[in-house]
């Protein structure tokens, strides 16, 4: 029975469900826009000063993202992750404890996301290629709608509970939140599948990704998309509380794009196990790319369209890579090929609310990012139509796919 992976695999599922939803790519980034407003307006930094944290973490997160894939290989997930999420926290109290001015926040950004790139969705996305592979796509896109628990509850509990108690109380609750999670994961995780370090892990490394032409298509198109779509959503609260709305207005507006990210994930992970990824990929990026432009149009009578929209094509991003690596790279070197895609990814995503931010200074508003994130969108989802992967029900086990397709 299909459905026997997940009777055998349940403990797997959630403990990776919990995991991303505590890790550094969901709380922190999804709380960056929450913070921006009451850190620029205690210490007096513009809007593009205020970007530099998401600019700068995220360089060191794509820094670190690939040896951190190396580690995950030969060591396995399970303690990668733990170790960072227990960093994660820490990193946290320090955010709410040694902050004074702009120089201290970016040196406690670069360190936090040098720590803990482990506690992104590479570890976990890496366990469920382990364990799942008829519904692989569904189990996928399960664990992966844990980032849009963030997107849910950040701006609907964090946003307030900051504009009563302040912002450093507000990193103070993140870090109890990522340490309560952590006992948890490493219970559910006992026992599961985890190190396949073979002969073939150790040699099969980063020669065969870089001869490969294929890589640097799948590079470009994610970071096309995380542009467009990360350098939004670090500035989305932002656009609803520049357009007259309170925090807590702005905050349920902003809620939606995590339910966007759910039923996106869910919704894409069932179509992934069904259909020829790349249709699924271009037809979101270019649905995306749509939406931007609406929203850019429209101005904030489109803010709860923008929402979901964002949501949507965030939750195809992660979930995209994860599989696309899962069926054009033998899963033994998994972790090293997710760690260089999505480096790139970051990068891009470090960009992306770095240039939103240049844009509105120099425009007085966010029109003219989202026509640039709306053609980055668009250019993406074209370019998604030629990924050389075949059809599910064509798919062999662990075959590695790239390295006979000509791109």
């Amino acid at each position: 029975m299909k459905n026997s992976e997940f009777l055998e695999n349940w403990r797997v599922l959630l403990a990776a469900f919990i995991g991303i939803s505590v890790g550094v790519s969901s709380i922190y980034f999804y709380s960056i826009g929450i913070f921006m407003g009451p850190l620029a307006a205690e210490f007096g930094w513009t809007r593009a000063d205020a970007s530099l944290g998401a600019l700068i973490g995220t360089i060191c997160a794509a820094i670190m993202v690939i040896p951190t894939g190396w580690l995950v290989d030969r060591f396995g997930s399970t303690k990668v992750a733990l170790i960072s999420l227990v960093l994660v926290s820490l990193s946290f109290f320090a955010l709410g404890r040694f902050t004074i001015d702009l120089t201290s926040y970016l040196v406690i950004i670069s360190i936090m996301s040098m720590l803990t790139a482990g506690s992104t969705p590479l570890p976990f996305t890496r366990l469920i290629i382990m364990a799942f592979q008829k519904n692989r796509g569904k189990a996928l896109g399960i664990i992966l709608t844990g980032t849009g628990t963030g997107g849910i509850l950040l701006p609907e509990l964090l946003a307030p509970y900051i504009d009563s108690h302040g912002w450093r109380a507000g990193y103070f609750a993140l870090g109890v939140v990522v340490a309560a999670a952590i006992p948890i994961i490493g219970l559910l995780l006992i026992g599961a599948k985890d190190s396949e370090t073979t002969k073939e892990a150790k040699t099969a490394g980063v020669g065969s990704l870089l001869n490969n032409g294929c890589f640097y298509y799948l590079c470009l198109i994610f970071f096309l998309s995380a542009l467009a779509v990360l350098g939004t959503v670090a500035h989305f609260f932002s656009m609803l509380t520049d357009s007259g709305l309170t925090p807590p207005q702005a905050g349920a507006i902003a809620s939606l794009v995590g339910v966007s990210v759910i039923v996106g994930r869910l919704v894409v992970g069932f179509l992934l196990d069904q259909f020829r990824a790349s249709y699924i990929t271009a037809t979101l990026f270019v649905v995306a790319g749509v939406g931007f432009l609406i929203l850019g149009l429209g101005g904030p009578a489109y803010a709860k369209l923008g929402a979901i929209i964002t949501g949507l094509a965030i939750g195809a991003e992660v979930d995209l890579i994860a599989f696309l690596l899962g069926r054009l790279f033998k899963r033994q070197i998994y972790g090293l090929a997710y760690g260089l895609v999505y480096a790139v990814f970051l990068v891009g995503g470090a960009i992306g609310p770095y240039l939103a931010g240049r844009l509105y200074d120099f425009s007085g508003d966010y029109v003219s990012w989202l026509m640039t994130a709306s053609g980055l969108l668009l250019l993406a989802g074209l370019l998604s139509l030629f990924i050389p992967v075949s059809k599910p029900n064509e798919q062999a086990p662990d075959t590695l796919e790239g390295e006979k397709a000509a791109v």
